[in-house]
């Protein structure tokens, strides 16, 4: 099995397009524009998916360092809290 190799396209070569004239003279400047822009967007691309991992990042360490607020007890059930009654009998005299 042979390895097919990329036809690229020199600069002096006919276009591809069919016009007759040199690439460098027809759609070199349009290709290499289009190839800029494809490179700048996945450039940003990149970008963003390292900025929202970056903030994921810190949202979870954020998370981490937050202490979670204790459980409040609650009354047995069926009960309801009620004064002790040694403080009662020590307001009943004064």
């Amino acid at each position: 099995m042979r390895a097919v190799k990329s036809v690229q396209i020199g600069r002096n070569d006919p276009c591809s397009c069919g016009s007759g004239q040199k690439y460098k003279r027809c759609c070199a400047a349009k290709d290499a524009a289009a190839r800029s822009a494809e490179l700048s967007a996945q450039q940003a691309a990149r970008a963003a998916a390292l900025a929202a991992e970056a903030e994921a990042q810190a949202n979870s360490e954020e998370d981490a360092e937050k202490p979670k607020p204790a459980k409040r007890s609650k009354p047995p059930s069926g009960k309801a809290y009620a004064p002790k009654r040694g403080l009662e009998s020590t307001n009943r005299g004064r």
